[in-house]
């Protein structure tokens, strides 16, 4: 039916924009314990201000995108679930980056829970077009055109 779809539409853009910032989330759950254990140089490996610094902005995009995807559930609005889903899915790639850095090869083994996550956001990644249909489509429904 052709008028259940946007609603459809809207709702699988919003569940994409959750279960990827579920993925990341846990996924940064997982290295901040390791590096609190891990230890280099005599020290925890998380005491090093460079790796607090990028966990910290992993944190704070995730949460960005947390507090974007409840808008959107709030109001069910194409534009908000759009905007979610791409921002989401263009800041996912950096953060599985770091994650996987400060876990080193143990990230890939099965041994560690990592690549579970990270996997499955490089497949959402991608889902509906990928953060560039998304952002496109925020942009068509916050810019209609002009007749």
């Amino acid at each position: 039916d052709d008028d259940l779809r946007p609603r459809l539409q809207t709702l699988w853009r919003l569940g994409l924009a959750a279960e990827l910032l579920g993925c990341l989330q846990a996924g940064l759950d997982a290295v901040v314990a390791h590096v609190q254990e891990r230890r280099q140089f005599g020290r925890p490996l998380g005491s090093f201000q460079g790796i607090q610094h990028r966990l910290a902005s992993a944190a704070s995009a995730i949460q960005g995108g947390r507090w974007l995807t409840l808008q959107a559930a709030y109001t069910e609005s194409a534009a908000d679930a759009a905007c979610a889903a791409g921002y989401a899915q263009s800041m996912a790639t950096a953060i599985v980056y770091d994650l996987h850095q400060f876990m080193g090869a143990m990230g890939l083994t099965l041994e560690h829970p990592l690549h579970r996550w990270t996997y499955r956001v490089k497949l959402l990644r991608t889902d509906l077009g990928g953060a560039e249909q998304q952002l496109q489509q925020l942009a068509q429904l916050s810019w209609p055109p002009h007749d």
